[in-house]
């Protein structure tokens, strides 16, 4: 797994409609909630609709008490793809979540990750995190920026 820090507590614009507050509670919430084999998160480049391929597959959240960060287990990696990231042609990242009332929500009630998507030049909606970093070994650690 690569691990990618994808989300911090604050308030953040989203792409469409009123700015959004997530606490530690709500990440700490996201990671206890998710399930990797009823309903995966892809790791996908920008946020598409329905169809686009996924390029990697989020196995695992966490919420780091020391960095106030969630953080992503990225798995599965298609190796083109991981080139291009470490080309830094995907230098962000951008967390979609699942609003806790959407009908389509896995987790109704909670906050739930919709897809990792990698982002070219859009600047981040979410500052403070750490760059991409594929360099090291398969168990180095990912980090990289949440934009929108």
């Amino acid at each position: 797994l690569r691990y990618i820090e994808c989300f911090r507590p604050g308030t953040f614009q989203p792409m469409a409609g009123d700015p959004v507050t997530l606490t530690a509670d709500d990440l700490k919430a996201i990671a206890a909630g998710y399930d990797a084999a009823g309903a995966p998160a892809p790791a996908v480049v920008g946020h598409p609709k329905t169809d686009d391929p996924a390029y990697g597959w989020a196995r695992s959240f966490s919420f780091d008490e020391a960095s106030q960060r969630l953080v992503a287990g990225i798995g599965d990696l298609e190796p083109a793809f991981e080139q291009a990231v470490k080309d830094k042609r995907y230098a962000k990242i951008s967390l979609s979540l699942f609003r806790p009332d959407a009908s389509n929500n896995p987790k109704p009630g909670c906050w739930y990750p919709k897809h990792v998507g990698f982002l070219g030049g859009a600047a981040p909606a979410v500052t403070g995190l750490a760059p991409v970093n594929l360099a090291g070994d398969d168990d180095g650690v990912l980090t990289v920026e949440f934009g929108e």
